[in-house]
């Protein structure tokens, strides 16, 4: 039927069909190429009860302490000679602190290990001393933060 002019009226709609193509099309590209966070790794933690022979070494822990100086920061395990952490050979203070947590562990055996340092220590070095404790196969590190 002609209107007053002589033209149909055609009815221009959507074409939503091409449109949920596109939609789909980003949604894939999206998932496909993002890139998630990963996921942080945990410290080994051991939640249960103790048996009775291993409470009573609990009771004389390793204690092993990270202490800033006025050249730097200084490790030591108990009462033994402090050994300086050097920012130039890291891995050299490390193995001198190494050979004086494995001579303290020949006496007393496997024991719980008490990492003490305060809040001026940079954290990298207490991480650094952590990881060799935990490479030594000590696995009952507990923090310590002196005040």
């Amino acid at each position: 039927m002609a209107g007053f002019g002589g033209r149909s009226r055609i009815s221009m709609g959507l074409r939503m069909t091409p449109m949920i193509d596109v939609i789909f099309l980003l949604l894939t590209f999206f998932v496909l190429t993002a890139k998630f966070q990963e996921p942080e790794q945990l410290l080994p933690v051991i939640v249960g009860k103790t048996p009775p022979q291993a409470a009573a070494a609990q009771d004389t822990p390793l204690k092993i302490f990270v202490e800033v100086d006025a050249s730097g920061c200084l490790m030591r395990v108990q009462n033994r000679p402090a050994v300086k952490f050097s920012t130039e050979n890291p891995q050299q203070s490390l193995l001198v602190l190494a050979r004086k947590v494995q001579q303290a562990l020949e006496t007393t055996g496997p024991v719980p290990v008490e990492l003490y340092y305060d809040d001026a220590v940079p954290w990298d070095v207490v991480v650094k001393v952590y990881d060799l404790l935990y490479g030594l196969g000590l696995q009952n590190i507990t923090f310590r933060i002196e005040e």
